[in-house]
């Protein structure tokens, strides 16, 4: 529906709603679509106008919880059980228990309670979707809170009026209504529903918005709901078609794609775009391949810099729910962590070794790469290598791998673990380090490769033993 038809004045609130389904179609006749109720005037108003369509009328499924928040909640849960039994509706239940409320950030676990259990409803009736009764006045304040906040700029797109989601769609078919308008037509028709008294509560930031704010910015002009649900589709249109046209370019910068686990991104094909494109794809790619949400802005900025900072070759930023960004020379690497741990691919343990930290193996002593030289009982071995060999990567050994020796030979990396003595059992979990080029520097712990100082800068395996090497195996970072 085009949002230039705004507020309707000559044409009555339900004429006007069955106006929109038809032109949306957002579901088919006789579609199970599951209703978020709550027994406000909102949510009662909602249900009434879809039991009245003429045409396209769904089935209707009632999604109803009793956060038990308020004294009346009982009152209202018996209320909507009588309501869906004379009105012959589908009615589920939820109750959200005193004893699993938080005692801070009451406010999103019980968003996240209850669309938890929305997306069960759906599952179970096998529909996909689900429609709430935000309306204009709903979106204005939460535009206006996200911009007093801060944030990312897709947030002030507020509320969708339908958002596309892993379980289907949210649609909210109230979101070019005013609140005042829905009070109206609810009072015309006597439509029964509870008043929330926490709505008036002026310790809730909404609520300071809702009774002090906005009612203010009505009167300097009447229209303002209008403009908000305007502005709204217009952000939301220009990201849409931002993000459609970073697509190429973020493809043609992947070089490597794990679902879930890891993307990689080539910083030498990134230098022809300008710096504020470069973050803008990296964001891109983070939000949409590997679904990370929710990045503050602030992590954003110390990618960037992190990025742009030519005397910092290597580095690595933790970013949040467990996953790394990994700068290595002209790679860029987001992984995913697990207390900790980088996970391995299933293969073969694989992943890339950061400069100047320790590494675990699990006998409790430990390895890394260095930069300089650290004094101590250490062993120390001496690699040159040039920018071609980075990353370094850990990875479990092969049948096949080899090291290369100082007489111009090489030894197999079974020959070596056979002459330390590790038993069978544990040579699965025996790891190389080796470069970008697959040459094998080490067996952690037990042998090192002879490289010529002629190849590159000086770089230090240092290796802190604690145990004898046939009690070594696996690594774990710190």
């Amino acid at each position: 529906m085009s949002y230039k038809k705004g507020y309707y004045k000559s044409v009555s609130l339900q004429q006007k709603f069955k106006q929109m389904i038809l032109q949306n179609n957002w579901w088919k006749t006789d579609q199970p679509v599951v209703v978020a109720v709550s027994t406000g005037i909102d949510s009662m108003t909602l249900l009434y106008l879809l039991e009245h369509l003429d045409q396209r009328s769904p089935q209707i499924i009632v999604a109803y919880v009793d956060h038990c928040l308020r004294e009346q909640s009982k009152r209202e849960t018996v209320f909507i059980q009588q309501y869906c039994s004379d009105h012959h509706l589908k009615l589920v239940q939820a109750v959200w228990n005193r004893k699993q409320h938080p005692q801070h950030g009451i406010e999103a676990a019980a968003r996240e309670f209850r669309y938890r259990f929305f997306r069960r409803v759906l599952k179970e009736n096998q529909a996909t979707v689900l429609l709430t009764a935000h309306h204009g006045d709903d979106l204005a304040e939460t535009m206006l809170m996200k911009l007093v906040r801060g944030g990312q700029v897709e947030s002030l797109i507020g509320i969708a009026e339908q958002r596309p989601t892993s379980f289907g769609s949210v649609v909210r078919p109230l979101l070019h209504f005013s609140k005042k308008e829905i009070h109206q037509f609810a009072s015309s028709v006597h439509i029964k529903w509870f008043e929330d008294e926490t709505n008036l509560d002026l310790t809730i930031q909404r609520n300071r918005f809702r009774h002090q704010i906005v009612p203010k910015m009505k009167q300097e002009n009447p229209r303002m709901l209008r403009h908000f649900v305007d502005y709204s589709k217009q952000l939301k249109t220009l990201i849409e078609v931002n993000q459609e046209l970073m697509r190429p370019a973020a493809e043609e910068i992947l070089s490597s794609f794990k679902p879930g686990r890891q993307l990689t991104l080539s910083r030498k094909l990134m230098t022809s775009y300008s710096d504020d494109v470069q973050i803008s794809l990296v964001k891109f790619l983070i939000e949409k391949k590997l679904k990370i949400q929710n990045i503050p802005l602030n992590q954003f900025e110390e990618i960037y810099r992190l990025m742009t900072n030519t005397a910092k070759p290597q580095g690595a930023l933790s970013l949040p729910n467990g996953w790394l960004f990994i700068k290595s020379y002209q790679k860029l690497t987001i992984v995913k962590k697990i207390d900790n741990h980088i996970i391995k691919p299933k293969n073969d343990g694989q992943f890339m070794v950061i400069l100047d930290r320790w590494y675990s193996l699990k006998d409790g002593s430990r390895f890394g790469v260095f930069t300089t030289k650290i004094l101590g009982n250490y062993k120390t071995t001496t690699f040159h290598l040039s920018e071609k060999d980075f990353p370094l990567i850990i990875r479990h050994w092969r049948n096949g791998d080899r090291l290369r020796l100082k007489n111009g030979g090489h030894q197999k990396v079974s020959r070596v673990l056979i002459n330390a003595k590790i038993p069978q059992e544990d040579r699965l979990d025996t790891n190389v380090l080796m470069t970008s080029q697959n040459e094998i520097l080490a067996v952690p712990g037990l042998k090192s490769a002879f490289f010529s100082e002629n190849l590159g800068k000086a770089f230090y395996l240092i290796e802190d033993q604690k145990q004898s090497t046939s009690e070594r195996k696996g690594i774990d970072n710190e």
